[in-house]
């Protein structure tokens, strides 16, 4: 149990971080702190004083060290980067210490840090990812959050950035919690995808469940033959799903047959020669049945196309 951890738990303890404007990283460090003490107070001030009273710093104070619960980026002797180089800024250094005891895992806590984290860091730090189309503002999760101050037409007391800082927090606690449980479902599935049946030479898997299975499946050399995954949706059918080259291509190892895209219902029967073929998208990368029989028989006739 980290230092903070230890820190939030005790009775009346105290954060505080910087007055003004806010940002999405010290926004989402606070969701993170609420996260283990709900009752947490936040003390948003850049008077020393307070300052050095609060239990906790976040974003704010010139000093680094988790060991008093000092988390600031902005001395000039900081160093503080992951293994690929990218810096921590306030949210990344809070997670670093509460994000296995948020998640179920270090694992999950690690993807956490990936789907989220890096890139809030990123933008507080002056990192440049990637770069946008001209003609389009991609709107982050930091832009969204930053949308919580006022503007300049707006009411810019203290007070009303206060306001504004809380209602910043409550979404950005959503957020966190979406993400957690995202990232603990992800490491879940796994197991839960080690447990499908392979077929037809390796080249089928079926899974009895709606599972994300495809980490799984192009992360291991032992699904490296497989072309179509089985499995059942939400509504209680059966899908037929290709298997694509690499994550997030379009692309698949084998599409389904081509005499099948884009038909649907009896349109599909015919074609297939079975009862109960729901679709099959033109794209030709899932197909759907009311049952796991015809799914099955979906799958092997497409293996044997």
């Amino acid at each position: 149990m980290s230092n903070l951890y230890s820190t939030l738990q005790r009775p009346g303890a105290v954060a505080a971080t910087h007055s003004g404007s806010f940002h999405a990283d010290e926004v989402l460090a606070t969701a993170a702190l609420r996260l283990v003490n709900p009752n947490l107070p936040i003390i948003r001030t850049r008077d020393q004083e307070q300052l050095d009273a609060a239990d906790i710093l976040v974003d704010v104070g010139r000093v680094f060290d988790p060991t008093v619960c000092r988390f600031d980026h902005h001395q000039l002797e900081y160093k503080e980067a992951r293994e690929n180089g990218l810096p921590f800024s306030a949210f990344g250094l809070v997670w670093r210490e509460l994000g296995a005891e948020l998640c179920e895992s270090a694992a999950a806590a690690a993807r956490v840090d990936r789907w989220l984290v890096q890139g809030v860091d990123a933008i507080d730090c002056g990192v440049t990812l990637h770069k946008e189309a001209s003609s389009v503002t991609v709107m982050s999760v930091s832009s969204v959050i930053g949308g919580f101050n006022p503007g300049w037409q707006d009411d810019s007391t203290p007070q009303a950035r206060n306001d504004a800082f809380e209602r910043a927090v409550s979404l950005a606690s959503s957020i966190l919690q979406n993400v957690i449980r995202d990232a603990n479902g992800a490491e879940r599935a796994r197991a839960v995808v080690a447990q499908g049946i392979l077929l037809e030479a390796g080249r089928l898997l079926v899974l009895d469940c709606d599972v994300p299975w495809k980490e799984s499946v192009l992360g291991s050399p032992e699904y490296e033959q497989v072309l179509y995954v089985v499995s059942p949706d939400s509504q209680t059918k059966w899908h037929v799903n290709t298997v694509p080259d690499y994550p997030g291509s379009f692309n698949n190892r084998k599409p389904l047959p081509a005499s099948w895209g884009g038909l649907d219902g009896e349109e599909l029967d015919a074609v297939v020669g079975i009862k109960g073929c729901i679709f099959c998208h033109r794209g030709r990368f899932v197909a759907g049945h009311q049952s796991k029989a015809g799914a099955l028989e979906m799958a092997l006739m497409a293996l044997r196309n």
